[in-house]
């Protein structure tokens, strides 16, 4: 593997600025596990959120937890139906201001933990760039801690948006080539800088052991931060590809897709020695993006239900089609608050095994060469709308 050298300044962007205390910054990482005693593969994600977090630097303010001024002598005002009860006021909704960390494991029976604090808890280095919370750290090449939720905790902070049990972990990962380019605007920044990443190390979950192998792993790391996130949100990436004209595994072979911006996608790719970028925030040629995440019909077997993410992107040098399915019962439906008040939520599905094909072809004249045809599996692959909160 060659060693990672390079360092990317964006990657440790996100504390100056108004984004310091409006707006969400997230550092996020996908990898796969080996279960040390069944030899069953998992996913798993790690994430690092910053969500308005020198609004209240010391404390974390979560807005979904029903907070209420009432007292005792209001209550029995209220029950009496007394004209003292017209005065009874809740107290107004804060926006949600706090850093948190989550650890997930994708398919089957998928599951998160959580755990929040504020940005006073939380220790910064710059060089070499280093975060520090609790016992929690993350660094450009390595992320390690531990997370418990007592189910005694979970029914106390229904808010936390997560479920009980304990994961710990300690990882090293090595970036190839990292990327810059992605999606950048005054509202939004995304890159998929560890487009195809190594990880090693090993992680337990709720009592599992798994062997995170640098030799098997399926990896992927990006950064993203703005005003929110955007609507809505579609997200694919793949690093294990094989090519259906040779045979051959693709070692040097990845690619991500993110929306929408400005009603597009972007795609950052490599395939061995082709890279292609096709940027929403128009700094690359012109494209035409056609992208969609629906239902397939269903079948017999209900539980094979798929989901299809499809995307089709050309210019006036490249076509590129993608199709990714993922089976309905692998993937994760979760909530992730967003910055702005009302206690708005993304509801996103999330799935890491899913499976397809992409097709590349190059523009030569009027005619279209293709240079690869490749298939897909170990997908990650996500779709969330922006709804309502309950109160």
């Amino acid at each position: 593997m060659t060693k990672n050298t390079k360092k990317i300044k964006d990657f440790r962007y996100g504390f100056t600025g108004k984004r310091r205390k409006f707006g969400i910054n997230y550092w996020r990482f996908f990898f796969n596990g080996i279960n040390s005693i069944s030899g069953s593969e998992q996913m798993f994600f790690i994430e690092l959120e910053m969500i308005n977090p020198w609004l209240y630097p010391s404390e974390a303010s979560l807005s979904f937890k029903p907070k209420t001024t009432i007292t005792a002598d209001d209550l029995q005002y209220a029950l009496a139906g007394t004209q003292s009860a017209h005065s009874i006021t809740t107290e107004e909704i804060k926006l949600p201001s706090y850093c948190a960390v989550r650890i997930g494991c994708i398919g089957g029976r998928a599951r998160q933990l959580c755990s929040y604090f504020s940005v006073k808890e939380m220790t910064f280095h710059s060089k070499p760039f280093e975060i520090q919370v609790g016992n929690k750290f993350f660094s450009e090449n390595k992320i390690s801690g531990f997370l418990n939720i007592s189910k005694e905790d979970l029914a106390e902070h229904p808010e936390y948006l997560c479920d009980n049990g304990h994961a710990t972990w300690e990882l090293t990962y090595e970036i190839d080539n990292e990327y810059k380019q992605g999606y950048k605007s005054s509202d939004y920044r995304w890159f998929p800088y560890g487009l195809k990443t190594i990880f090693s190390g090993k992680l337990n979950f709720d009592g599992a052991d798994y062997i995170i192998d640098p030799r098997k792993c399926c990896g992927y790391t990006e950064r993203f931060w703005g005003k929110t996130l955007p609507e809505p949100w579609f997200h694919v990436s793949a690093d294990n590809l094989t090519s259906d004209i040779t045979g051959k595994t693709l070692f040097n072979s990845a690619f991500a897709i993110q929306g929408s911006f400005n009603e597009k996608v972007s795609f950052i790719g490599k395939f061995e020695d082709i890279e292609i970028n096709l940027c929403a925030d128009g700094k690359s040629k012109n494209y035409t993006a056609v992208w969609d995440c629906i239902q397939m019909p269903e079948a017999e077997n209900v539980e094979e239900n798929l989901l299809h993410w499809s995307v089709s992107l050309h210019n006036k040098e490249w076509v590129i089609d993608v199709d990714v399915y993922c089976k309905i019962k692998d993937l994760f439906n979760r909530s992730i608050e967003l910055p702005e008040n009302s206690r708005r939520i993304m509801n996103m599905l999330e799935g890491t095994t899913g499976t397809g094909e992409i097709k590349l072809y190059k523009r030569i004249g009027n005619t279209l060469e293709q240079i690869e045809h490749a298939n897909l599996v170990k997908v990650v692959c996500e779709f969330g709308h922006v709804e309502q909160g309950e109160v």
